[in-house]
């Protein structure tokens, strides 16, 4: 049975208004800072733990159940985030999510007891779930196919450069004023955030939603199970620098917080980089003249390969300085995997984008959840990384099979 393509929605019953007619401006003024702001807010939690910790006086699992309680919501709530961006429009559910994560930012400068802190970060996990896929539709709407990877690329490489800017920024804020001021002063920057999504939400048109479901149709279950699995492996692997990497060189180097603390910078910067080469290379291949499958997939699964084996040598080397290189070039490759899958998300998901996008995101998060955890575990119990390294290459071949049985549209 061969499946015809939809237009690209791109230029599909698509229109906005004045200004927000173009896409760079879209790009710069909606997707970019929400995405960089969402990153920022993730990370501060994590920073001001301690010093939360010590002002409420909570113990290390009640804090610990505090950073966790957005996690859950987070990854939970990814599953309706498709559905709600279908019925809302992804301009509207763009705007409100941001308004809603920004409330619960506020909010949490005026908790005063563990249980309200829970709920607020509950609530900005809620708030955050339908970001990814609101943006991604967007980029699907908005972006011709030549240009799609660059700007998801550039999205990718926003939530990274947070990342690494949230840290720092979050504990100048903190120690300058207090860590209350420091959560009301990004609440505030969100609701102003806000008033620019309302702007464009009620200025653009969304296409008109085809009339049958995409998920009743068999090839498009078929990408929602082989595009999610293949995340969720990715995810586990890359899941080793965002859960593991500092205690990893902390347990087994001994390296003083310092040298930790730039090596982990430098291998979230590593990812920053290569996701934006990969994602302009996917382009330039796309423009060249190869399918779309060709320009996608093969990136995602040399990004998976390469990942998984240079981080499971270097998991079983005795040397830092042998290592630590090995680890660099194992993160670029799992960042060229990420604009690779991301891709294939908007370029095979079709109707159904929205589905299978808020389907990805929620097993990439479960995956960064249970596979760091599995890990550790296995190294306790057995005191080597012996059965880590066979988590992981399992996660990487197991990845790669998922991306090679990813099928592309079939054009007419």
């Amino acid at each position: 049975m061969q499946i015809s393509a939809a237009p690209s929605p791109a230029r599909q019953d698509l229109k906005a208004g004045g200004h927000w007619s173009n896409p760079w401006l879209v790009l710069g003024l909606v997707l970019l800072p929400a995405t960089f702001l969402m990153a920022i807010d993730k990370q501060a939690m994590v920073v001001m733990a301690p010093l939360i910790q010590n002002s409420l006086g909570c113990s290390l699992g009640q804090i610990t159940n505090i950073i966790s309680a957005y996690s859950f919501t987070y990854a939970f709530c990814q599953l309706p985030a498709g559905w709600v961006c279908r019925r809302l429009g992804a301009a509207r559910t763009y705007a409100l999510a941001c308004l809603f994560w920004s409330l619960a930012l506020l909010s949490t400068a005026f908790a005063s007891t563990i249980a309200e802190l829970i709920l607020c970060r509950a609530l900005l996990g809620i708030g955050q779930a339908p970001d990814w896929t609101a943006a991604l539709i967007t980029v699907q709407q908005r972006f011709r196919p030549i240009h799609r990877s660059s700007v998801i690329a550039i999205l990718l490489a926003a939530l990274s450069l947070g990342a690494v800017v949230g840290a720092p920024l979050s504990v100048f804020l903190m120690t300058s004023l207090s860590w209350r001021l420091c959560f009301a002063i990004y609440g505030t920057v969100g609701i102003l955030l806000f008033g620019i999504l309302l702007s464009y939400s009620r200025n653009v048109a969304e296409p008109s939603a085809p009339q049958n479901e995409a998920l009743a149709e068999p090839f498009a279950l078929s990408r929602l199970y082989t595009i999610g699995s293949a995340y969720f492996c990715l995810m586990g692997v890359e899941g080793f620098f965002l859960a593991l990497f500092p205690l990893y060189l902390r347990n087994t180097f001994h390296l003083n917080m310092s040298h930790v603390g730039w090596y982990v910078s430098a291998s979230y910067f590593v990812i920053l980089l290569s996701k934006l080469l990969g994602g302009f290379a996917s382009d330039m291949l796309l423009r060249a003249g190869l399918s779309q499958w060709h320009a996608r997939v093969p990136l995602g699964i040399a990004g998976l390969s390469g990942g998984t084996i240079f981080l499971a040598v270097a998991l079983l080397t005795s040397s830092s300085a042998a290592m630590l290189p090995l680890a660099l070039i194992a993160a670029a490759f799992l960042g060229l995997g990420q604009v690779s899958i991301w891709s294939c998300v908007q370029e095979f998901g079709g109707a159904s984008t929205a589905q299978v996008s808020s389907w990805t995101q929620f097993l990439g998060n479960l995956s960064i959840a249970v596979v760091p955890l599995a890990m550790s575990w296995s190294v306790t119990f057995l005191g080597n990384w012996w059965l880590a390294d066979g988590i992981l290459v399992f996660l990487g071949v197991t990845g790669i099979v998922a991306l090679a049985c990813v099928r592309g549209p079939v054009r007419a």
